[in-house]
């Protein structure tokens, strides 16, 4: 199983929209060298279907948290980083609410959704760190 894995930087997910795989296989990582989750999806072509996956994936976003949580507790010390690369998306300035995508997630690490085709960070969010 994937916790086989122990040195694993980053993973990609392949499926366009999330489902009980994906849950499944963020429940059963454990291993502490994880950087960055990546999801591949289709195409985004207006703000319906945004808010349509927005909340397709509340599951996925609970997912995250508990992963983060989890690993926390073995002594995790990297931000986690999810990156969201869209294969197609209109450009309509404004048009999308990405910082509504991942919510829960977003307060425990970084959320960053990517235009692939043009190569383009369209959002990213920013965790605060406290230094001491």
């Amino acid at each position: 199983m994937i916790s086989h894995f122990r040195k694993l930087r980053e993973l990609q997910l392949m499926e366009t929209w999330p489902n009980s795989t994906h849950e499944v296989l963020l429940s059963s990582i454990t291993f502490t060298e994880l950087r960055k989750v990546i999801f591949p999806v289709g195409y985004m072509y207006n703000s319906w279907i945004f808010a349509a996956r927005i909340r397709r994936w509340a599951v996925i976003d609970k997912r995250l948290c508990d992963l983060v949580a989890r690993l926390g507790r073995t002594g995790y010390c990297h931000t986690l980083e999810v990156e969201v690369r869209f294969t197609e998306i209109d450009h309509a300035p404004g048009k999308y609410e990405f910082t509504q995508f991942l919510p829960e997630f977003r307060k425990k690490g970084v959320v960053t959704i990517i235009d692939a085709v043009h190569d383009l960070v369209l959002h990213s969010s920013v965790v605060k760190v406290e230094l001491r």
